[in-house]
C-alpha cells in the first residue's frame, strides 16, 4: 500500500516548528521541550485573559498544530480571567509549567515578540494588545 501524505498536517507541523524554533533562537535555550512548555504556557495564559471571541479569533491565526497547543485544556465558561497587571499574568505562565523555575517574564516578551512578527499584519495582534492591561501592552515592545 502507498504511503498517504496529509500536506496540510506536514505543512502547519513545519510551520509551528518553525514558529518554536525562532523563540528557542531569542530566548538562547538549548532544551527544545522547555521552548515548548514555555510557549504554550504564554499562550494558554494569553488565551485566558482574553474575551472568549477574541480567543478564537487569535486562535484562526495559528498554524493548526499550534491551534491544538492553544486550546489544549480550554474551558470558555469563566472567561477572560481578570489579571490585572503583568506579575499576575507572569504568575499564571508560571502556574501552567509543569517544570519550574521558567523565566516567565523573558518566555512573555519572547513569545509575544514571535506573534507580533508572525500576525502582526493581521491586524489581530493590535485586538489582542487593546484587550491586555498597559504595563502588559508594552511587553509586545521590542527592546
Amino acid at each position: 500500500m502507498p504511503k498517504s501524505r496529509f500536506s496540510s498536517i506536514d505543512k502547519s507541523t513545519q510551520k509551528t516548528k518553525e514558529w518554536l524554533h525562532e523563540v528557542q533562537r531569542e530566548l538562547g535555550w538549548e532544551d527544545e521541550n522547555m521552548v515548548y512548555i514555555a510557549t504554550r504556557s504564554v499562550l494558554q495564559t494569553l488565551r485566558d485573559r482574553l474575551p472568549v471571541e477574541e480567543a478564537v479569533e487569535l486562535a484562526d491565526e495559528l498554524p493548526m498544530v499550534m491551534k491544538g497547543m492553544y486550546y489544549e485544556g480550554y474551558r470558555a465558561s469563566g472567561k477572560p480571567e481578570k489579571i490585572k497587571n503583568r506579575e499576575e499574568f507572569f504568575q499564571k505562565v508560571h502556574e501552567k509549567s509543569p517544570r519550574k523555575p521558567l523565566r516567565t517574564e523573558e518566555a512573555t516578551r519572547v513569545v509575544f515578540h514571535m506573534l507580533e512578527k508572525k500576525l502582526g499584519g493581521a491586524g489581530e495582534i493590535r485586538q489582542v494588545k487593546h484587550n491586555l492591561p498597559k504595563d502588559l501592552q508594552m511587553l509586545w515592545e521590542i527592546e
